[in-house]
């Protein structure tokens, strides 16, 4: 039986066999307990993939992404994003370089836009744009025997030793991307597959994971680790065209080193000269009654004075108790900061807590 205490709205998604993703295969619980003491499978095959070609990919996407893909050997891959000119987030991207490709795998955000925004800038350039979200879909293998797990689907190649490090293999007549990367916080390899063959390669994956009581994660299990991660989703911790990395714990998508990129100015004023004058964080309260994302946040001792909002809610299994996150005014960011939550008409104590929850 599903407690209500893990429900969760945060996340609503399709999962590749066109079924709305559920909050729970089995139950909670087990699921949790495998992202975070053994492995979970996690579909992201509501993931976009797009391929550049041509002598200018590499030139042209370093000009509009806030990472340096220039820098990037063939095997490599690299976490970034593409903002507006103002610096705010249009979409998260892992970029892969290949010898003779950049393939790009759009995590969060609209891969049309994507496609139009590098689209738009191929002027003079010898590049060739592909949206190849059809052709692939993309499946997860978290938590601490991930490697194991994958391996043995893979036994003959060496699987990638460092996060965004990816290889090619071939399996049963198909070609899959390994890469490593994590949606949860947790160990973990992404495979990007061929469409025909996802539902094969993820029966598989369940069948080399059973012996050691490997999941398939819902959307509970999945939210909640995510969240315990401080990593933010987009539709709920982030609004495309209204955030900046720095304010919602994506400073990690964007290099201050490399040169000129689609809003690159703002984002290096921002982090040079200022901050910005909100930052997302992490929260708990011990109300009994789980509050709503877009509850208010107010300074203890203030009541008129709203300094946040939450975005997102779940149970905590790690802490025993509600942990949320949410935005708040950078002077009421610190970790231990003692606020008012506001919310169906109550109001209870929380405070500001670090992530990742370990």
């Amino acid at each position: 039986m599903f407690a209500e205490k893990y429900r969760t709205d945060n996340i609503q998604l399709t999962e590749s066999f066109g079924v709305p993703y559920p909050e729970v295969f089995t139950d909670f619980e087990s699921e949790y307990h495998a992202l975070t003491q053994t492995a979970a499978l996690i579909d992201l095959c509501h993931w976009g993939a797009l391929r550049l070609t041509g002598g200018d990919r590499v030139r042209l996407l370093n000009a509009l992404t806030t990472n340096d893909v220039e820098s990037l050997e063939p095997g490599q891959g690299c976490h970034c994003a593409i903002t507006t000119i103002k610096g705010k987030l249009v979409a998260e991207l892992f970029v892969l370089r290949r010898e003779s490709e950049l393939f790009v795998l759009v995590a969060q955000g609209d891969t049309a836009a994507v496609a139009a925004a590098v689209e738009k800038h191929i002027i003079a350039d010898d590049v060739i744009l592909e949206d190849v979200s059809g052709e692939y879909g993309v499946l997860a293998v978290e938590g601490p025997l991930a490697r194991e797990i994958v391996w043995r689907l893979f036994p003959t190649t060496p699987l990638p030793e460092a996060p965004l490090r990816f290889t090619d293999t071939d399996y049963l007549g198909r070609t899959i991307t390994v890469i490593g990367n994590s949606v949860t916080g947790e160990p973990g390899f992404h495979l990007v597959v061929p469409a025909a063959g996802i539902r094969r390669v993820r029966e598989h994956l369940v069948q080399s994971g059973r012996g050691d009581d490997m999941a398939v994660a819902g959307r509970a299990a999945w939210d909640t680790r995510r969240v315990e991660a401080g990593l933010p989703w987009w539709g709920a911790d982030v609004t495309p065209g209204e955030n900046f990395p720095k304010e919602c714990r994506l400073d990690g998508l964007v290099s201050y080193e490399k040169g000129c990129y689609l809003g690159q100015e703002t984002l290096a004023r921002m982090h040079h000269r200022g901050h910005p004058n909100r930052l997302l964080v992490g929260l708990t309260t011990d109300a009994g009654e789980p509050p709503r994302a877009g509850s208010e946040l107010y300074a203890r001792g203030d009541a008129d004075k709203a300094v946040g909002r939450v975005t997102s809610v779940v149970y905590s299994p790690a802490l025993q108790k509600t942990l949320m996150m949410g935005y708040v005014r950078t002077e009421a960011a610190e970790p231990g900061t003692d606020l008012v939550l506001r919310a169906e008409g109550s109001e209870t104590a929380s405070a500001v807590v670090s992530l990742p929850v370990k």
